[in-house]
């Protein structure tokens, strides 16, 4: 009979406080804008109480989870250190810019939709927009960097968690095109100028992000599926397909809007400047959705086949990067419905939708009793590492090195 674990001490629970919990954010903030979007019934009291319910629990979940990773990196600052050299672990650094945006995203709904805040408060997203992009392009060539210095990787070994850096560009490309759309009727430069910039991180991050991906099928074919700890992460890849067309739609409709800036005969100053590069973009968002289909179909595949080897994927935090994926997934379908005012992307995007919110839901639901019994508190590499006592006590007490505080981690489940 295996002994029942012993919970873990709240110091305990913030030592393997990961950056995985942000995935939490990044899956809620989906659900948020999955349901305000959806194709039917849009302007129901239901989908708008909704939609407000999600975005507040949301920014709770922003408040708890950030205080909890500055918390832990205080009290714990050599994990920092030991943080940054796992091959795997260290790159959900990337899930914090991509949640932060999610609330972004719904709080211009809550501006544009419903008259909250004004001008004022549309200025102040735009400008917390800008700081998650500084954020987001330190993350993207910081880790990069990381990655060919200070990690040592293997083709044997790589999962789709490569990505979780890269797409953090394309994710906000996304919301500066919403934001974009908002800014036109105040500034025309200022709209313009955001969607420019918006289209050049979509481009940078998915022309790393499709690197990526091809690597990734390249190891399927030579070696197989991941491990069953990283399984769940091929359908990450959903993940800049879905957020990368959803950028280049929103993106591409708002130069239709805005270009030629001056009318001439020949391009750009044409006057179809603008629905060309719409067509454009429109043509790159299709090819992301068919992809989208593509590997969805491989990551079942993959997922199955080590199903049938290993089992059920014990669970963990490694749930919820299932979540934003199908989540953006859902949000391109419904906008090529809206686009090509077709019934048939309606529907897909809506059954497409309602398995996001149930998955939201179902993984919410399994969440809560795993932080109850501290189980889902786990950060794998720290387990064969020393014990590390808070920053405060080694300062108060230099000599103490009793390891009974924090006691070996012997099971490994994806942070």
């Amino acid at each position: 009979m295996v002994p029942k674990r012993s919970a873990k001490s709240w110091k305990e629970c913030i030592r393997h406080f990961t950056w995985a919990w942000h995935t939490v954010i990044m899956g809620t903030g989906a659900t948020a804008a999955v349901v305000h979007a959806f194709p039917y019934g849009h302007e129901s009291l239901a989908i708008k109480v909704v939609t407000l319910l999600l975005f507040f629990l949301n920014l709770l979940l922003f408040v708890i989870i950030c205080s909890a990773t500055i918390a832990r990196y205080m009290m714990f600052p050599q994990v920092w250190s030991i943080m940054l050299q796992h091959p795997t672990h260290s790159l959900f650094i990337g899930t914090f810019p991509m949640g932060a945006v999610t609330i972004i995203n719904i709080a211009l709904v809550i501006n544009q939709e419903w008259a909250f805040g004004g001008t004022g408060f549309l200025y102040t997203l735009w400008g917390l927009w800008w700081l998650d992009c500084l954020v987001s392009y330190a993350i993207v060539f910081g880790m990069l960097y990381v990655m060919m210095t200070k990690q040592k990787h293997t083709l044997s070994k790589m999962a789709a968690v490569w990505l979780l850096p890269v797409v953090t560009l394309i994710v906000a490309s996304s919301t500066g095109g919403l934001l974009s759309a908002a800014l036109k009727p105040h500034s025309f430069t200022m709209a313009l100028f955001t969607t420019c910039f918006s289209l050049t991180m979509v481009i940078i991050g998915l022309s790393l992000a499709l690197m990526m991906i091809t690597v990734y099928l390249t190891r399927l074919i030579l070696h197989g599926p991941p491990d069953i700890t990283v399984i769940l992460s091929a359908f990450m890849i959903l993940g800049p397909l879905g957020q990368g067309g959803y950028s280049f739609l929103i993106n591409g409709q708002n130069l239709s809007e805005l270009l030629p800036i001056y009318q001439g005969d020949d391009f750009p100053m044409s006057p179809l400047t603008g629905q060309m590069l719409y067509a454009v973009c429109f043509c790159a968002s299709y090819i992301l959705w068919s992809m989208g289909i593509c590997w969805f179909l491989v990551g079942l595949c993959s997922t199955i086949s080590m199903f049938r080897k290993q089992g059920i994927v014990p669970f963990s935090m490694s749930y919820w990067g299932l979540v934003f994926p199908n989540g953006v997934y859902a949000m391109l379908s419904v906008q090529l419905g809206t686009v090509l005012n077709s019934d048939f992307f309606r529907v897909f995007g809506a059954i497409w939708s309602a398995f996001v919110f149930l998955l939201w839901f179902s993984i919410f639901v399994r969440t809560i009793p795993a932080i109850l019994d501290t189980s889902i508190f786990n950060a794998p590499y720290l387990a064969a590492t020393p014990s590390l006592l808070p920053f405060a006590e080694k300062q108060g007490d230099s000599e103490s090195t009793d390891t009974s505080t924090y006691p070996n981690e012997s099971r490994t489940s994806p942070a």
